[in-house]
């Protein structure tokens, strides 16, 4: 494809920018912003109502928003995405998550589509043998067939894209990322002398809140330690219950959803963060923390060993055994060199890999080589 150095034509014509994929998650907004921000049209369909300001958007699911319910709407709903993307007329369609907006996306729109695989979308999710696993590696297969492009955001997914059938030659992998100068060390350790730990996973089941909670009542020494679980999610208050019967309402602060900003200023003075995960796409939360020099502590899964060498940038457990990673946080408490190293490294690695600047403007030439194929093949 032929590569254009900016997102106009030759008649100076901003390009039309059509995101579908769900406002409550961040990486939305950050696409919408960016893409307004170089002088692009852009317009966001969502299935969940939240709004990005300044940015134009239309709600087309159904209120209150389930994400475990209604999946029928991504097929019944394709007729209402359809013709707003006939009165918008995008140039190009940027779709996140293949099972969900990107099957809508590739059903309605005539315009040509870039999807995005971020993690759950594109692996089984259910037992063996499950007919459902079946239909969704059919329903992957059909939207990455009308896509001109696949990206994702990790090696794990581009493998079992390549696994489904998808071309090599189209598909396009880079995590999101994060913003460097958001996300960065702070000052430690904290005033009060105790070990800050940190969560800002969602109070989820894939999550694993609970292997959290149950490693910290292992420890010996939690008196020396404070933890933070900053995030939402409807087993919230379950958590809370769960904390209280574990006797850590001095060891443990449950404070819901935060804003980045607070939760920026949260990592900067961390010294270490705990994701309990079962799986992932690329953590964005991880690399957050990384990127803020917090030591990570984390569950064994492929999205974390791509970004973490155990025993080295961080130490890992077993997900689901709380008992691996009480060992692993007494580790990491005992030893301030070993953090201290990690921190440093591990910024390192995400200011080469991870920065989010650099990986939005990754995303906008993917889109620019579809536009600019599509405008040749066109004349």
């Amino acid at each position: 494809m032929h590569r254009l150095t900016d997102q106009r034509d030759e008649r100076g014509r901003s390009v039309r920018v059509l995101i579908v994929s769900h406002t409550n998650l961040s990486w939305t907004a950050t696409y919408a912003r960016y893409f307004a921000g170089r002088g692009d049209m852009v317009q966001v369909v969502s299935f969940h109502p939240d709004r990005v300001p300044g940015v134009p958007c239309e709600f087309v699911g159904v209120e209150p928003f389930d994400k475990y319910a209604n999946k029928q709407l991504y097929l019944t709903r394709a007729p209402r995405v359809a013709a707003i993307s006939r009165r918008f007329r995008p140039d190009v369609v940027l779709a996140t998550y293949l099972i969900s907006n990107g099957l809508s996306a590739a059903l309605a729109c005539d315009a040509p589509l870039v999807v995005s695989a971020r993690g759950g979308d594109v692996r089984d999710l259910y037992a063996r043998g499950d007919w459902r696993n079946v239909a969704r590696r059919i329903v992957i297969r059909f939207v990455c067939d009308r896509a001109e492009a696949v990206h994702c955001v990790s090696g794990e997914l581009r493998e079992r894209l390549l696994e489904l059938g998808v071309s090599a030659a189209r598909i396009f992998e880079w995590p999101m990322g994060v913003d460097l100068r958001r996300f960065a060390p702070g000052l430690r350790p904290a005033p009060d002398g105790h070990i800050r730990m940190i969560c800002t996973r969602k109070h989820e089941p894939i999550y694993d809140i609970p292997t959290i909670l149950n490693a910290v009542a292992r420890l010996d020494d939690r008196d020396r330690v404070r933890l933070t679980i900053a995030g939402g999610g409807h087993l919230l208050e379950a958590h809370r219950r769960r904390v209280a019967d574990l006797g850590l309402h001095d060891v443990v602060d449950l404070t819901g959803e935060r804003p980045n900003e607070e939760i920026a200023r949260m990592l900067a003075s961390s010294d270490i963060y705990i994701s309990a995960s079962h799986s992932d796409g690329t953590s964005s939360s991880l690399l957050e923390a990384m990127a803020c020099g917090v030591f990570p502590v984390v569950s064994r899964i492929p999205a974390n060993t791509a970004w973490v060498r155990e025993g080295r940038d961080g130490l890992m457990f077993t997900p689901g055994r709380a008992d691996e990673l009480a060992g692993a946080l007494r580790r990491a408490i005992r030893d301030s060199e070993m953090r201290r190293t990690a921190g440093v490294e591990n910024r390192r690695k995400v200011e080469r890999d991870g920065d989010l600047s650099r990986n939005l403007a990754r995303t906008a030439e993917l889109l620019e080589r579809v536009v600019a194929a599509t405008r040749r093949g066109a004349a």
